[in-house]
């Protein structure tokens, strides 16, 4: 297999995985579909049955109560009896019976009916607009309709289907001008989608990770099976020649795999060598020097793959939101303790004016992740002997600003729109090279907003940067 070949296959690899994984998106999207026009057929056959079970009656009698009103919109001159022992009856014709039903199972399974006309006898009946273009339809033949749609909360599935004229219908429909077999209106039925939408997203995503992984084991193994029948055929030069282009592919590949944790796991095995090798030689002169570096890296690394995990569990949504009260200023000093480190290697200043005993009400683990992000960056762009000032502001409307400023690099405003969108988000290197995820600020705009703050940042090039978040300090904010 030269070159050439291997492109090709990797080529029609790629389109395998790509059509697979469309069709499996694709089939996904589709059952997912059938199963919700499954739910709102059953919901709407069980509607008509109990319907038509009242109609076939003319309607059941209840007893009147402030919820039990008699229908002011039906015309029956037996719509409201009085029994011998005096009790008083009223009759529930099918429309009145679908409208109380459906106020039962809003309250009970946020599932809402909606009976509806063009020619509605009760003006609450009375079509909206998408029902509308729903019974026009229905009059060209449509045997039902299904959509997701967008309301001012939420996304909602909305399913409707013809109300047919049957022949019990006609005593209080018949007036106005139906006959057996005319639809006379529909009935339209809605309910949450954001449970359906949350596994949609979930199977597609376990759908892509599968694929993924089918992608790069059949990218290894096309790579391995070229470089054995290379070194097989080709002289030792050209061998070789093909080894350094097959591992700069690997190192290309894991690169996309580990983009940050690669550099500080370098260092950390890089000094660990030149540790052995001083021992070895019982040169002891540079041990601690050495022990340092392999320190801040493996700090370093430590922040990485926490910020990642971090991020991972909060979209896969296994952080519990776990409000309480708790003492903001013990916290920050707890945070300014773990990171003193740092701040002594850059001979950086970190001051603490947050008063003793100042209280929020908040998720602990997430605004100890806020602060010690914040803080981080701030010790990370500032330069050596620098000064950092952590401070807090309480508002009128029981909201508490904690405020970290630096006397760092600044940030060009053409990129602070962009620091806490993960799309546009880059790492920037520190003033002594510190590296990043480029998560860290995504982490604590999401945290900050779980807890009902907001973030804010303000800099200038050159003099500093304040990141400004709030947290409320009481708890039915």
């Amino acid at each position: 297999m030269n070159k050439k070949n291997l492109i090709i296959f990797l080529s029609i690899w790629f389109l395998i995985i790509s059509f697979s994984l469309s069709w499996n998106i694709y089939f996904i999207k589709e059952n997912n579909q059938k199963l919700i026009l499954n739910k709102s057929e059953s919901f709407f056959k069980q509607i008509l049955t109990t319907r038509l079970w009242n109609s076939n009656h003319n309607g059941v009698y209840v007893l009147v109560t402030p919820e039990n009103q008699p229908n002011e919109y039906l015309i029956d001159s037996l719509r409201d009896i009085v029994a011998k022992d005096g009790m008083q009856l009223t009759k529930i014709n099918p429309a009145y019976m679908t409208r109380q039903i459906s106020e039962t199972n809003e309250k009970d399974c946020d599932v809402q009916f909606h009976i509806t006309s063009l020619n509605p006898i009760r003006p609450a009946n009375k079509a909206d607009e998408w029902e509308t273009q729903a019974l026009k339809s229905f009059k060209k033949g449509t045997k039902e309709t299904l959509e997701l749609a967008n309301n001012n909360i939420s996304q909602q599935y909305r399913y409707m289907a013809p109300l047919v004229t049957q022949q019990s219908c006609l005593k209080c429909h018949a007036v106005q001008g139906y006959k057996v077999g005319d639809i006379r209106g529909g009935i339209s039925i809605s309910f949450p989608a954001n449970l359906y939408l949350t596994l949609i997203k979930k199977s597609i995503a376990s759908m892509i990770l599968i694929h993924l992984i089918f992608f790069c084991i059949g990218v290894i193994g096309a790579i391995l099976f070229y470089k054995r029948l290379s070194s097989a055929y080709l002289k030792i030069e050209t061998k070789n020649s093909e080894l350094v282009e097959i591992n700069a592919t690997k190192d290309k590949f894991f690169s996309i795999i580990a983009h940050d944790l690669r550099s500080p796991f370098n260092t950390i095995v890089g000094f660990s060598l030149h540790l052995v090798e001083q021992i070895n030689e019982k040169n002891y002169t540079e041990l601690s020097n050495i022990a340092d570096y392999i320190l801040q890296s493996s700090d370093k690394a430590m922040a990485l793959l926490s910020n990642l995990m971090v991020w991972a569990q909060s979209q896969s949504g296994k952080i519990e939101f776990q409000p309480e009260y708790f003492d903001i200023a013990s916290l920050v000093k707890e945070t300014t303790q773990l990171l003193n480190g740092t701040a002594e290697q850059k001979s950086i200043v970190v001051e603490n004016l947050i008063a003793t005993n100042t209280k929020v009400y908040a998720d602990k683990e997430m605004t100890n992740t806020v602060i010690r992000n914040l803080l981080s960056n701030a010790l990370k762009f500032t330069e050596a002997k620098g000064k950092i000032t952590i401070s807090s502001d309480e508002s009128p409307t029981n909201m508490l600003t904690i405020k970290i400023s630096d006397e760092g690099v600044g940030i060009p405003q053409k990129r602070i729109n962009k620091l806490f969108n993960i799309s546009d988000n880059e790492s920037t290197l520190g003033t002594q090279n510190e590296s990043g995820t480029g998560l860290g600020l995504v982490l604590c705009k999401e945290f900050v907003e779980k807890n009902n703050g907001k973030i804010h940042v303000e800099s200038t090039v050159g003099v500093g940067s304040t990141f400004s978040f709030s947290l409320p300090t009481i708890s039915d904010i």
